[in-house]
């Protein structure tokens, strides 16, 4: 056999070198992957931690603008610009109390933003609230918070409602440096002019959260700098760091820039390059770096450092090295007496398998394969044969989804091509008929007023034009296909409505039709065309329903993203010969003049516009439930 030749080969001429240069090789080439996994994994890190700060500082802007266009703050506008033109009105001290009010409980409910300060359009602080408490006007408002004139000027520079960063010194020492600038958004008044300005103070403990309890895979270190080239006392900034205990809750006094700690070029590559990595002198750690904008209106950036052991990477290396060069002298051993067993056992069934594959690529349908029971088959084999199985069941249903896939596409390309002819017939159609219609009402003017049969000749045409004409407009809401008016409604007043729409016909057959169950939630889509979807069912269930019977509307919530509304009635149901054929435009079970035969085919495209699902199965009552099943959000597809 060729196979127990080959195996007996190989491990005659296999010795210990070669086989050790090639554990060694798979070693080195898993070790390159895996560094080049930890590199994917730490950049991944890297760019969640960054996705993480960027919504923090996006929710912080929109806060902060929410504020400022807030009705209370617009109000408050116009005290501050009789403030600024040297008036202090009487309601002042009033103002200033609704507003400490608004921003208590504003924060609150929003939390996220520690301080929120409102300031006159000299800078002085008229309110100040800290952690949804307010301090008395007399110690907020005590004495100028900016300092620094030329960041009022630019304030006043800015655009209605817009927001910038700054550094406010406010109370602190100039000396010291806070790790965030401070969000500000000017105050306008009707006119335009700055009469004011709110802003708040980021103490970071959200960020020193944030960065703490992300999950720390190969146990990373955490480092975060700023680059300022515009201002050289923040330029290479450490503003957080895991392995210098600096955090952003905290201020800045003779804290270390990184540029002091480091070689020159690698601090040259970190503000040339956007993201990369590099080893210290000593080579003992590795450290990844990515850069990002945090704030909106400065040059200013964040680098974003992870700094790992490089003893994570290798250490685990050199052990497999060591116990898989123990283990291939131990296998080149334990293989040179298993060689011709294994063949034995292998090489017979593996051919008679190859044999059966190659039956099954050139389409045999039929095809078995068995491998002979003894205590000397492994049970490997015995898989391989049950996978054998498993592959010729799955082609065969994937034959027969293939075919159902087909003639599904069939069916579409069939609707789409009735729906086209049937818009150019209804189209042609609806000039005809409005000129009988015209043509009736002249014919009635004219008419004998003794002339009974004749009024009642003429009425029963009327009526058979208006049936006519009501055939076309279903067939043009059938072909031209609405693109529906989505929005949010409620289900139970939605549902009731449906039903009144109904009770007219549902009376005059003598057939109850009740809400059984319904919860209280919205949904989303077009509130006229599934109140459409819904009393074509309900017609259909009252048409089948028998005098007396009850035709039931359930809704089921089924999880956070689904609604399931059932119609159940207590007809004869649905012949098995007729189930393909419910969705054809035109085909009805009613008799002539009751029905187009369009309802169906109607309904199933507004739910199909809708993501949804609409289905009709027989009930253990006899008669028939209508399954829809819509999403109760966008984006959200029912069919999957």
């Amino acid at each position: 056999m060729r196979l127990k030749s080959s195996i007996f080969l190989w491990v005659s001429l296999a010795t210990v070198i070669p086989l050790s240069a090639l554990v060694l090789g798979i070693t080195a080439y898993s070790e390159r992957l895996y560094r080049h996994n930890v590199d994917e994994t730490l950049h991944a890190g890297m760019k969640n931690i960054v996705s993480e700060l960027e919504f923090r500082f996006n929710y912080e802007r929109e806060v902060m603008l929410s504020l400022a266009t807030s009705t209370v703050m617009q109000q408050f506008t116009n005290i501050l610009t009789q403030v600024m033109k040297g008036d202090l009105p009487s309601s002042y001290f009033d103002e200033l109390t609704s507003i400490n009010n608004f921003l208590t409980g504003f924060q609150h409910s929003v939390p996220g933003v520690d301080a929120v300060r409102v300031m006159d359009h000299t800078g002085n602080s008229l309110v100040k609230v800290t952690f949804g408490k307010q301090l008395p006007v007399s110690v907020a408002g005590e004495q100028p918070d900016i300092v620094d004139v030329s960041i009022l000027s630019r304030i006043r520079s800015f655009k209605p409602h817009s927001l910038f960063y700054g550094e406010l010194y406010l109370s602190q020492d100039p000396a010291s440096q806070k790790p965030l600038l401070n969000p500000i958004v000017p105050l306008d008044n009707d006119h335009g002019e700055a009469v004011g300005f709110i802003a708040a103070e980021s103490l970071g403990e959200q960020l020193d959260h944030l960065l703490q309890v992300l999950p720390r895979s190969h146990n990373f270190k955490i480092e975060i700098v700023e680059l300022n080239s515009a201002n050289g006392n923040r330029h290479g900034l450490i503003l957080y760091s895991d392995i210098q205990n600096i955090m952003f809750n905290q201020l800045h006094v003779n804290t270390p820039k990184l540029w002091q700690q480091i070689d020159k070029d690698v601090w040259k590559q970190i503000e040339q390059d956007k993201r990369g990595s590099f080893t210290l002198d000593d080579n003992s750690h590795i450290y990844f770096y990515q850069e990002f904008y945090p704030y909106n209106n400065l040059q200013v950036s964040w680098v974003v450092m992870l700094r790992i052991s490089n003893n994570e990477v290798t250490a685990p290396f050199n052990r497999i090295r060591i116990g898989l060069l123990l283990f291939a002298l131990f296998a080149l051993l334990i293989s040179l007496a298993l060689a011709d067993l294994g063949a034995r056992y292998i090489a017979n069934p593996m051919a008679r398998f190859s044999a059966a594959l190659k039956r099954v690529a050139d389409g045999e349908k039929a095809t078995e394969f068995r491998f002979k029971k003894s205590a000397r088959v492994a049970d490997e084999l015995m898989q391989l044969e049950q996978s054998f199985k498993y592959l010729v069941k799955t082609l065969k249903a994937s034959e027969a989804e293939r075919d159902q896939a087909q003639s599904m596409m069939l069916q579409q390309a069939k609707l789409a091509s009735i729906g086209e002819m049937a818009a150019g017939i209804g189209h042609e159609i609806n000039n005809p008929l409005n000129n009988i219609l015209s043509y009736i009402k002249l014919i009635e003017r004219d008419l004998p007023s003794h002339s009974d049969q004749l009024q009642q000749d003429i009425s029963g045409l009327r009526e058979e034009a208006l049936r006519a004409g009501r055939i076309v407009k279903g067939v043009l809401n059938f072909a031209r296909q609405v693109l529906p008016d989505y929005s949010y409604f409620e289900l139970q007043p939605w549902l009731q409505d449906t039903v009144q729409l109904v009770a007219t016909e549902a009376n005059k057959r003598h057939v109850l039709v009740q809400i059984t169950e319904a919860p209280d939630i919205n949904i989303y889509g077009d509130h006229s065309q599934l109140q459409q979807v819904m009393v074509n069912l309900l017609m259909n269930a009252i048409h089948v329903s028998d005098t007396q019977e009850t035709v039931e509307i359930a809704a089921l919530q089924m999880g956070a993203q689904f609604v399931r509304i059932i119609i159940s009635d207590q007809g004869t149901g649905i012949d098995d010969a007729k189930k393909s054929k419910i969705y054809d435009p035109f085909f009805t079970t009613k008799v002539i003049g009751e029905g187009s035969g369009l309802g169906l085919s109607i309904s199933l495209g507004i739910v199909q516009f809708h993501n949804g699902t609409l289905e009709l199965v027989n009930n253990l009552k006899g008669g028939v439930d209508a399954i829809v099943t819509l999403p109760l959000s966008k984006n959200i597809n029912a069919a999957t």
